[in-house]
């Protein structure tokens, strides 16, 4: 058990009380052997004289030997004490059985014990100090008054010895038991005595782990009741501090883990304290993981080290597969210039670059394609400004040259502005059941001459029967033209085109396939704006005909995607099959 006040008061108790008994039983191994001696010899007296009384009417002949014998062994066992009887010339006439009668006999006759009773003396010796135990002598009287006899009770020194172990062991238990019931009183008397200790100290770890609402026992007037109203006021002082600290402690923590961007910050032993969720998601990991297990996690954290080395700010940009981390990093000062620490701000600035990208490339792909038809209109328009057109046809043609420039802008605005408003979702399109084997159909028959032009082979793959589709059939088709115009565009002469019409669960597949190879990286970008593989620009088109045709899916609840394999690209795209 621990060495707790309690503790030490019940012990202090139960100590006194065994003491007390150890001495007591001391006290009586001493006293007690007189006690129970006077207390033994007083019980034998009247035995004696008893006895006494038969004895001398045996030795006077008025008590036959028979009966005297059967009074003396009938009456033994009451006697509760050794009988020696002696006729009044000394000699023996009742003696016990057993070895140590002729010991203690001897020592009454060597004592002087019988000569003393013979003389007609009573003897009465609880005396014990010569070990010879409880003796009670009486002499018997004849008749006429004169001795004839002496007999003698003695209680052995080793039945008394027994007997006054008895009543110590009985003492020493009673006072055992009196110690295992004094312990109950004792217990909750001490318990009250320190359950105020125990409730201060009770508050005290309290404190220390932060909970500040307990009180300690502050009832009376005593020493331990100041020391808990001190302990108390000192619990409200701490608890009002601690809780403002907390509070703002919680606040920031949730701030920071709440952001978007990712916080790694150490100490100035360069132990990491703060690792929000952000910073775990940038730099690979799953919630909940260890951030020092990450992959990318020793970079930011040596950017931490040598800004806590060399304070100041530092910033760099760490590439992780697709994604572009911008890492900050900040060493941290207190008021007297020392580094407590360092911090780490990491942010995901892949869209922010793709979207500097995207613009960057749209501004020179609108200024390239709005400077190309101008360009041209502005030239043939200062041929004929300056006169260098003299003849009537050349000026039809400069003419025609310039409408056909004109018409080329016209539509490139007109693609930008359809773009825009399929992106902000101004075009409400309304779907119904059309046949797509018919739209399929006219929109081949139309391009087929087109195609013929580039020496272009069209084939269509269509299965026999009704197809009912359920979209919109304008907006379907423009998009069946976007795609096909640009296989035409990009297939070399004598290449083959197809139209396909497949039927997928409750979707139409429509696709077109071209000979034809496009990287990975192309494929991903293909519905961009103004992209275009050939960086040259060469080629006709705009580059919006596919990002239109994305953005018009996409209000249809449809898909388009691009492929290729073994040569061959294949631009296909969703109908909706299911009957309304």
């Amino acid at each position: 058990m621990k060495k707790t006040i309690l503790v030490k008061i019940l012990g202090l108790v139960l100590l006194t009380v065994l003491l007390s008994a150890a001495l007591t039983a001391l006290v009586f191994s001493y006293s007690g052997r007189m006690v129970f001696s006077s207390i033994k010899a007083r019980e034998l007296a009247p035995r004696a004289a008893y006895i006494a009384e038969i004895t001398a009417g045996y030795l006077q002949g008025y008590i036959g030997p028979i009966e005297y014998k059967r009074t003396i062994e009938t009456e033994y066992a009451i006697w509760d004490a050794a009988l020696y009887i002696y006729d009044a010339d000394s000699e023996m006439v009742v003696r016990p059985q057993g070895p140590s009668a002729d010991d203690t006999s001897r020592t009454l006759t060597e004592s002087g014990y019988v000569k003393q009773v013979l003389a007609g003396e009573r003897l009465y010796s609880p005396d014990t100090a010569k070990n010879e135990g409880v003796v009670i002598g009486q002499p018997a009287m004849s008749a006429y008054g004169n001795v004839i006899g002496a007999v003698f009770l003695v209680k052995p020194l080793k039945e008394v010895n027994a007997a006054i172990g008895g009543l110590i062991y009985a003492l020493i238990a009673s006072a055992v038991l009196s110690s295992a019931a004094m312990m109950v009183p004792a217990f909750f008397a001490s318990r009250g005595l320190t359950k105020p200790l125990r409730q201060m100290n009770s508050a005290a770890q309290a404190m220390a782990r932060g909970d500040f609402t307990v009180r300690a026992y502050e009832g009376g007037k005593d020493e331990v009741s100041q020391l808990g109203r001190s302990l108390n006021l000192l619990s409200s002082a701490l608890s009002k501090t601690i809780g403002e600290l907390t509070f703002e402690r919680n606040r920031l923590r949730a701030v920071l883990d709440g952001l978007g961007e990712g916080i790694v910050a150490i100490n100035a032993q360069r132990e990491i304290t703060h690792c929000n969720p952000s910073a775990v998601r940038l730099l690979g990991g799953a919630p909940g993981e260890d951030c020092e297990a990450l992959e990318d996690f020793p970079v930011v954290l040596n950017e931490l080290y040598e800004t806590l080395a060399a304070g100041g700010t530092r910033t760099r940009e760490l590439v992780r597969k697709s994604a572009v981390l911008r890492v900050a990093t900040t060493a941290l000062t207190d008021e007297f210039g020392a580094q407590e620490g360092a911090v780490a701000l990491v942010q995901d600035v892949t869209e922010a670059e793709r979207l500097e990208q995207t613009r960057r490339e749209y501004v020179a792909n609108v200024s390239h394609e709005l400077r190309t038809p101008i360009a041209s209109i502005r030239s043939l328009a200062d041929a004929l400004n300056d006169g260098l057109v003299k003849k009537s046809e050349d000026k039809q043609r400069y003419y025609g040259y310039i409408l056909k420039e004109s018409l080329r802008l016209s539509r490139l605005i007109d693609d930008l502005l359809e773009l825009s408003r399929l992106q902000s979702g101004a075009v409400a399109l309304t779907k119904r059941r059309f046949d797509l084997a018919e739209l399929v159909y006219d929109v081949a028959d139309r391009y087929k001459a087109a195609a013929a032009e580039k020496g272009l082979n069209m084939g269509l793959f269509v299965p026999e029967g009704t197809l009912r589709a359920y979209s919109n059939p304008d907006r379907a088709e423009q998009v069946l033209i976007a795609v096909l115009d640009n296989a035409i565009k990009h297939t070399a002469s004598g290449g083959d085109i197809g139209i396909h019409v497949r039927e997928d669960a409750n979707k139409y597949l429509v696709s077109v396939t071209n000979p034809g190879d496009i990287g990975e990286e192309d494929a991903a970008r293909l519905f961009d704006r103004f992209y275009k593989v050939d960086k040259s620009h060469s080629g006709g088109g705009t580059g919006l005909g596919l990002a239109i045709a994305r953005e018009v899916l996409a209000l249809l609840d449809e898909s388009i995607s691009v492929t290729c394999e073994n040569g061959v690209v294949e631009f296909a795209f969703t109908l909706d099959a299911r009957l309304k």
